[in-house]
């Protein structure tokens, strides 16, 4: 979904990355309710948040200079006007960046709340709210790194005709290091100081050390979802992770607005009249919400939806052989597909705060070579050959199709026999039904556990793959498919992933454009009672491995910090901590009529929804 092009900012500026994750990412389950309750309290909520948005100030004067705004409402054609439809899988928990993690989520954010700055189709870090990229030359980034200032363009309004400030910006990081909120993303805006905002166009960002993936932060991506927020709807509340607007904003920054959300249904949007860039080429934008590929697949060739943004390597022959009709786009990605172990302990670490869990994790997965063991007993390339169409690879690390990637690593190859010897050497024989039991921790225990993740036909098709391969050297392999929007679920709404209700689960993520891990996954910030907003949710905290991430972010120079990604690599391998499944291509499906702007490989197809049209 994104290029190989890195950029490099003069001086210290760095290649940013983030996680998320996603695509592993991410979906609200199907609502439970009956259809007109969940209407009902769609309804309530979002008149609650049209009475908080009553009692905002009216709309400010325009700075001198400035036209006065656009409007305050998006206007809708009676008709519709030029019109696209796009098919959804998972229904969107969260559309605010910062409360989710679900891609499907963020695809909407890009659309509407955005941040100071994005990626291009050729990987370029390019301005969005800001005037320019921050860089030494131009003042932006001090000697020492630790200060960037953010110019903001000229004349900015939120749709509501409202000015969008520097004042937005201080709000959006306040908001978000504050517990009471509860967000899932702050890794990063926790290592800023304080922000000063001199003037109305003017942000000015102290670290408290040195931070590389700074440009990760306020900006907007699938795999950063940093946008800004309106202080003027927002600021004097807490606990905005359970805010309506959080929810449905209703308001935007970005080419769109959400004027309609009918719970398991659709979504419209409506062209934001305050948009930085002038209107829209599109008088509305449909989102319906589609039960599964399957389905996107019968209403593209219908009509009934102009594209459709996951198809699976799988679907590659199938989507392309409707050409011309319908256009098949497959754009290599840093995405991957990884199987994980619940490593938690409720005795946490030494010396970690956040380092434990509500349970702890499947005892055996403690012994490194039980977790060999199970990368080499299932035959991933005979997945991606059979099940993918050989359209992908299986990677050694989690830095696939990068210049980050170790490529020292070897791939773990299908080899049962090592696999079982690994596990005889860890204590665990086949028993009377063929499954191998032994002792872990001094208690009984089988080599017989519970691997969840969502209900997509890939995974669902992979996942008695792999069951088979294992049951052959004696681990009982039992696969659990929850709706994407229950499995990625937050802390707070009893997700499996954050409570650490899983022995081993799978999703796809990645760690782009910059190679650290901003969501968290092996820094110990454990998902718990007492820490609700933790983003680790393989539960593993390991200060060797902490230390390793740190080099990373040590240094801005590109040439250290790959050598410094490269030992994080090595030490993720030697000790087997995920099983690396294959790495994602995104495979993109669409009408003739639907004219999309260029897909970005770090920023899909959302970055530049304002030059959509239709023939």
């Amino acid at each position: 979904m994104k290029a190989n092009k890195l950029f490099a900012l003069l001086s210290i500026v760095v290649i940013v990355a983030m996680v998320l994750s996603a695509c592993g990412t991410q979906a609200t389950p199907a609502p439970t309710a009956a259809p007109n309750t969940v209407a009902t309290k769609a309804a309530a909520d979002l008149a609650a948040t049209k009475a908080a948005e009553a009692a905002a100030p009216e709309a400010t004067e325009a700075p001198a200079g400035c036209p006065d705004p656009a409007g305050t409402e998006p206007v809708a054609f009676p008709d519709g006007g030029k019109s696209v439809t796009g098919g959804w899988t998972q229904e969107p928990d969260n559309i605010t960046p910062y409360y989710t993690v679900m891609s499907y989520a963020i695809w909407i954010a890009q659309l509407t709340i955005v941040g100071l700055a994005e990626w291009d189709e050729n990987g370029n870090f390019v301005p969005e709210l800001a005037a320019e990229v921050p860089s030494a030359e131009n003042g932006g980034v001090s000697p020492d790194g630790l200060t960037i200032t953010w110019k903001l363009k000229d004349c900015l309004y939120w749709s509501d005709g409202e000015r969008l400030t520097s004042k937005d910006v201080k709000f959006t990081w306040e908001q978000n290091i504050d517990p009471a909120n509860a967000s899932v993303q702050t890794t990063g805006y926790d290592k800023i100081d304080s922000i000063e905002t001199p003037d109305d166009l003017t942000v000015v960002i102290k670290f408290k050390s040195l931070y590389p993936p700074w440009q990760t932060l306020f900006t907007q991506g699938p795999n950063n979802s940093g946008a800004i927020l309106p202080a003027h709807l927002l600021e004097g509340k807490t606990g905005l992770n359970a805010d309506p607007f959080i929810h449905q904003p209703t308001i935007a920054s970005g080419p769109y607005v959400i004027t309609e959300w009918v719970a398991g249904d659709h979504m419209t949007l409506l062209p934001n009249p305050n948009f930085y860039k002038g209107k829209p080429n599109l008088d509305q934008v449909q989102i319906k919400f589609i039960p599964d590929p399957e389905t996107a697949l019968a209403a593209l060739q219908t009509g009934d939806i102009d594209w459709y943004p996951d198809f699976s390597e799988s679907d590659i022959s199938t989507v392309g052989a409707l050409e011309p009709n319908i256009h098949l786009l497959v754009v290599p990605g840093s995405d991957f597909e990884h199987y994980f172990f619940n490593l938690g302990t409720t005795a946490g670490v030494e010396g970690q705060a956040n380092s434990k869990s509500d349970k702890d994790g499947f005892c055996p997965f403690k012994d490194v070579r039980v977790r060999k063991a199970i990368s080499l007993g299932i035959d991933r390339q005979a997945i991606v050959d059979a099940l993918l169409e050989g359209k992908t690879t299986v990677p050694a690390s989690q830095w696939p199709n990068s210049s980050w990637t170790n490529a020292s690593l070897p791939v773990d190859g299908y080899d049962p026999d090592q696999a079982m010897a690994l596990l005889e050497e860890a204590g665990y024989t086949p028993g009377p039904d063929g499954i191998r039991a032994g002792k872990c921790d001094g208690k009984d225990v089988k080599l017989s556990f519970n691997f969840e993740t969502t209900t997509k036909q890939i995974r669902v098709d992979i996942a008695l793959a792999a069951q088979a391969d294992l049951a052959k050297i004696g681990v009982e392999f039992k696969p659990i498919h929850t709706p994407a929007g229950t499995f990625f679920a937050t802390y707070s709404e009893g997700g499996p992933l954050p409570t650490g209700n899983y022995d081993m689960a799978g999703y796809t993520t990645g760690y782009y454009p910059d190679p650290y891990p901003s969501g968290g996954d092996y820094l110990c910030n454990v998902p718990s009672a007492d820490n609700p907003g933790g983003t680790n949710n393989y539960h593993y905290c390991d200060p060797e491995l902490v230390k390793l991430f740190d080099a990373v972010n040590a240094t801005a120079d590109p040439a250290k910090r790959k050598v410094a990604i490269d030992a994080v690599q090595q030490y993720i391998y030697d000790n087997s901590l995920v099983v690396m499944m294959y790495a994602r291509a995104n495979v993109y499906g669409y009408v003739d009529r639907f004219q999309p702007g260029a897909f970005g490989f770090f920023s899909n197809m959302n970055w530049n929804a304002e030059v959509w049209d239709v023939k």
